[in-house]
């Protein structure tokens, strides 16, 4: 039996300081046997006798890797965007290790908003990225910019989303939700 459909987010949707968080993701050592093996041939990836005798005292999961695992992270959550595009990520850090057994989960904020000047039917969302492990830790954070698409009343006031694990910035998002210079 699958669950209800994702519900559509428009730009409209997405006010400063929206949030949505979520999921639970278990890294396995075969995936990161697997992945290391494929991809980033390094004994802390792929050898787990030398991994342990490695700094991380023990087997960590590549940095795409994770990378990954919070895109998987966000295609299950109860929302999803009307993406038109993603447009780049900036500001990558990956400040612990990810290890067999970490359960993560992902964490979300709009931290910039704007309507496209050259695109009207389209906006740009900048938002913060945090993978959190299970106890609370950062272990990837990052800034998106995607374009969506408009829902037709981005000149006016924007309504939040209901209900469902996302939360939203109430009436100071939207006020706060100009639109900044510069186009995509």
């Amino acid at each position: 039996m699958t669950g209800p459909a994702p519900r559509t987010l428009y730009f409209e949707d997405y006010v400063l300081g929206f949030e949505s968080s979520g999921g639970a993701y278990a890294v396995r050592e075969e995936e990161i046997l697997e992945f290391g093996r494929r991809f980033d041939k390094q004994p802390i990836h792929n050898d787990p006798e030398a991994a342990a005798k490695s700094h991380f005292g023990g087997l960590v999961a590549p940095g795409c890797l994770t990378f990954c695992i919070r895109t998987a992270l966000a295609n299950q959550m109860p929302d999803r965007p009307a993406l038109v595009a993603g447009l780049g990520v900036e500001k990558m850090d990956l400040a612990k290790p990810v290890r067999p057994g970490d359960v993560l989960s992902l964490r979300m904020r709009v931290v910039d908003r704007r309507v496209s000047a050259s695109r009207p039917d389209r906006g740009i969302v900048t938002m913060e990225h945090a993978v959190l492990n299970q106890a609370g830790e950062a272990v990837l954070s990052m800034i998106s910019r995607m374009m969506v698409e408009v829902r037709g009343d981005a000149e006016g006031e924007c309504e939040e989303p209901a209900g469902g694990a996302s939360g939203g910035a109430g009436a100071a998002g939207r006020a706060a939700g100009a639109t900044s210079a510069g186009d995509a």
